[in-house]
């Protein structure tokens, strides 16, 4: 048997949370890790695994095994990162996340740039507005735009994003343009699915924030249908100014509430926690602070 790909399996099968999932990670078959797993705890010479038709959990073995092999793995890969880094070349596969919209127009200059710099470099790059799990789906490092919930992910900020309110010139000749954020009520009003606060947008008035409570018309997950949608004329939309600028300079949209801030809103680097982050991982979100820097 080969113990340390045995043990490598074995972390991958409980983040995963169970074989298929695990399976389909390492794209291999089920079977292979299910026997794997057999040989792995015949060795052992104890249960790993409390298996029930529902679900799959550890033992109090599986549970302490777990958490040694996680070092241990760890501080091979460390020791090969630090080995090749003396090489002054990355190498390996590199697990990126990030939203749509962000995706396409910033991160993807930015990282084809930074593999034409390290050509031993594979990247997976997995662009979509959904919430990404790190730990579960095995990604080295996500983007997330926002104010970030207190977790126990590493984050690191690469830049400010701030948001505008927009609607179309044909919207605002219909329904008028709103003066204080109060006037919102009236209004019909376009909302992101994945933002938690979709239903109450917040301004600053008078040094204090205040909520103003919308009904969205339309609730889309994407950013650039937000944005047509609002081009169309459907009603205003809070987004990113990185959304906005090209038909705010172009005068398919028209900003309203200027004077009212919108809480702020950062750009982040999520990594999962635990370990040692790799070479590459840190490498390129330095490469990212410096580009996203301005």
């Amino acid at each position: 048997m080969n113990l340390f790909e045995d043990m490598r399996v074995f972390v991958v099968v409980v983040e995963a949370g169970g074989f298929s999932a695990a399976a389909q990670r390492l794209n291999i078959a089920k079977s292979v890790v299910s026997r794997r797993m057999g040989g792995l705890e015949r060795h052992l010479e104890c249960r790993l695994f409390n298996r029930t038709t529902r679900r799959l959990s550890l033992t109090e073995s599986g549970l302490d095994y777990f958490e040694r092999a996680q070092r241990i793995l760890g501080d091979l890969a460390e020791a090969e990162e630090a080995t090749r880094s003396l090489q002054t070349e990355l190498r390996g596969r590199l697990r990126l996340a990030a939203p749509m919209s962000f995706g396409l127009k910033y991160l993807t200059p930015a990282l084809n740039a930074f593999m034409q710099a390290h050509p031993g470099l594979e990247v997976e790059l997995d662009l979509n507005d959904r919430y990404v799990d790190l730990v579960n789906e095995g990604y080295d490092l996500t983007l997330r735009i926002g104010r970030l919930p207190d977790s126990t992910l590493v984050a690191r900020e690469l830049g400010p994003c701030p948001h505008a309110v927009c609607a179309s010139p044909g919207y605002l000749a219909d329904h008028g343009t709103p003066r204080v954020p109060e006037d919102l009520r009236e209004h019909q009003v376009l909302g992101y699915k994945n933002r938690a606060s979709g239903s109450q947008w917040q301004f600053k008035v008078e040094g204090e924030w205040r909520s103003v409570v919308v009904r969205p018309r339309l609730i889309v997950n994407n950013g650039e249908a937000l944005v047509q949608a609002a081009v169309d004329g459907l009603g205003l939309v809070s987004l990113p100014r990185f959304l906005l600028e090209e038909n705010l300079a172009a005068g398919r949209l028209i900003e309203v509430l200027p004077d009212y801030p919108l809480p702020a809103s950062q750009i982040y680097a999520v990594c999962p926690p635990g370990r040692r982050l790799p070479a590459k991982v840190r490498a390129f979100i330095d490469f990212l602070v410096v580009r996203f820097s301005s």
